[in-house]
């Protein structure tokens, strides 16, 4: 059963993140690449309040030039989209691996998805360099698996997004 930090269809918090608490959950149960794509994209559509097909459609385009599974069970599903103003995240734990074709073979359990505007230029490059970089900070990955709610998740991913959200 998975857990949301808050209502789905809140917009992001008052704080100026991101990442909406609503787009972080766990503990879910998804079966398949597939279906974590659509998860992501439901939760960023709704954070944004953008077409969840629009942003599903621009989210597998990506997925079909490569995998976005950078390994250690870690992957970074991503695109540019054109109808938003400022870099929109997501963040899942997933309740068991799912194959993702990553980089390393492994499965995939930690999942953070990225829109951000067309404009934004190397500023979406540096986004997912700062994402990987940090999830893969030992410890953090760890950490993320361990914590005990979306909350604790959200607390934990918010910071990484915002470091460098504006384009």
């Amino acid at each position: 059963m998975a857990s949301i930090a808050s209502d789905p269809s809140s917009a992001p918090s008052g704080t100026g993140s991101s990442l909406a608490p609503s787009s972080v959950g766990l503990g879910l149960s998804v079966a398949s690449k597939d279906a974590v794509l659509k998860e992501i994209a439901l939760r960023i559509a709704a954070a944004g309040a953008l077409d969840v097909g629009a942003v599903l459609d621009d989210l597998r385009a990506r997925e079909a030039l490569g995998s976005t599974g950078v390994g250690a069970g870690i992957a970074i599903p991503h695109a540019r989209f054109s109808s938003i103003t400022r870099p929109i995240g997501a963040f899942v734990r997933l309740a068991k691996p799912v194959e993702f074709e990553a980089i390393d073979g492994a499965p995939v359990d930690l999942v953070f998805g990225l829109l951000t505007p067309v404009h934004c230029g190397n500023a979406h490059l540096q986004a997912l360099a700062r994402i990987s970089r940090a999830l893969r900070t030992p410890g953090l990955a760890a950490t993320l698996r361990a914590a005990p709610d979306a909350l604790s998740l959200h607390a934990l991913v918010a910071p990484i997004l915002d470091a460098g959200a504006a384009c």
